[in-house]
């Protein structure tokens, strides 16, 4: 009871009277209220304070745990990707020329060896026959000097000399016709073939882009993912992406590359896989965000409120059995809704802080408190029953889980 509340209660029970017939009450009363006020200022716990643990100080801060189960589980991750063609080249001449015709509508699909552009070849055309008439006229006496040889007519070494020219006459067809043949530029697969960036009349050298093609059925898909989860990536894989313009649709595919190596800047490797593009939706360049199932894996799924950081790494705090907390530094894998995986020296059944981790100091005692799994529990736990100290303080009230220490 305050001094004033004590004033006047001393006023109440005062009688009416002249002053002077007060005065020794007064004083009275007022020497009984600063009696009281220095008994509850003297450090004695009063009967609404906090409750000590062992009567004489406070209680430990009540926090949530979780007793630790290894438990399967599929890591599900969603990573962003970039659509490519599944093949794509850029058009060049392999012989310098004028373009006669241009044998495609630019966004036209063709198929592998189709001819797209035609260079001037007069000029080959000639050597092609110019040489078709020396072989023939080699073949013709290399044929003679083979019969006169028969008869023992003809010597052998010319039937030998004969036999050179004929080769040389067909090695020389065969690169006049190669040189012809240059002179068409083919596709050198079924795709769709882009802008072309030349004209008929345009004299091109073998440095000068021509267009550019592209095989986009199947798409290939390129992204990358975390070193951790490398044991979980496997050929085969079957992965689901979505693209920002067609956000409804769900596209398949499947992996069909992993990188041997880690990228040694971001300590992540590259993954790429096929997916089926016979509606032509996909276009090369899109960015794309790819689900993916990375395999089945057992470990320790924990809240990520659980997992703690400062400048020296992940930790949990592990309860022991003497409900004193011990720091257990930790290394997060994957991520699963709202959990996190946690790779440690931990056991299954050891009990870890998932809530009030910011009340917790290493080697302090904590008072523990199931995790709630299923209906909605208090903030504040239960206290335990204490026992009165030598000045008759009653049990003390809870701690909330997450307010201060």
């Amino acid at each position: 009871m305050s001094l004033a509340a004590l004033l006047g209660a001393g006023r109440a029970i005062l009688p009416r009277a002249p002053l002077r017939h007060c005065v020794k009450p007064l004083a009275t009363a007022v020497a009984v209220a600063l009696g009281l006020v220095c008994a509850c200022s003297s450090g004695e716990p009063a009967g609404d304070a906090v409750a000590p643990a062992d009567g004489y100080g406070p209680r430990p801060p009540a926090v949530e745990v979780l007793t630790l189960a290894s438990e399967s589980f599929r890591p599900r991750v969603a990573l962003l990707g970039e659509l490519r063609a599944a093949e794509s080249v850029l058009l060049k001449a392999e012989i310098a020329g004028v373009i006669e015709k241009i044998e495609f509508v630019e966004g036209q699909t063709v198929e592998a060896g189709a001819v797209l552009f035609q260079l001037r070849d007069d000029e080959q055309q000639a050597r092609v026959h110019e040489s078709e008439a020396q072989r023939a006229l080699a073949a013709d006496e290399f044929e003679r000097t083979q019969r006169l040889a028969s008869q023992n007519v003809a010597a052998e070494i010319q039937l030998a000399r004969d036999r050179a020219e004929l080769a040389v006459a067909r090695a020389v067809a065969e690169r006049y016709r190669a040189e012809l043949e240059r002179t068409r530029i083919r596709a050198p697969f079924d795709g769709v073939i882009g802008t072309r960036l030349v004209s008929p009349g345009a004299r091109v050298t073998p440095d000068d882009l021509l267009a550019r093609i592209d095989a986009v059925d199947p798409m290939e898909l390129a992204f990358t993912i975390p070193e951790v989860a490398l044991p979980l990536a496997t050929v085969g894989t079957d992965f689901e992406l979505t693209v920002a313009a067609y956000p409804e649709r769900r596209f398949p595919g499947v992996v069909t590359f992993i990188s041997p190596t880690v990228d040694t800047e971001t300590r992540r490797i590259l993954v790429k896989g096929r997916v089926p593009n016979a509606e032509r939706l996909l276009s090369p360049g899109m960015f794309a965000t790819v689900s993916a199932e990375l395999g089945e894996r057992t470990g320790f799924l924990v809240p990520e409120d659980a997992v703690v950081s400062d400048p020296g790494g992940f930790f949990v705090w592990r309860i022991g059995a003497d409900e004193n907390a011990e720091r257990v530094s930790v290394s997060v894998g994957v991520r699963q809704a709202d959990r996190v995986e946690i790779e440690a020296d931990l056991q299954p059944g050891d009990r870890i802080v998932t809530a009030g981790t910011h009340k917790v100091r290493a080697g302090a005692k904590v008072t523990p408190v199931a995790a709630a799994t299923a209906a909605p529990a208090p903030a504040v736990s239960e206290p335990p029953k204490v026992q009165p100290g030598p000045s008759g303080a009653g049990p003390g009230g809870g701690s909330d889980l997450r307010g201060g220490a």
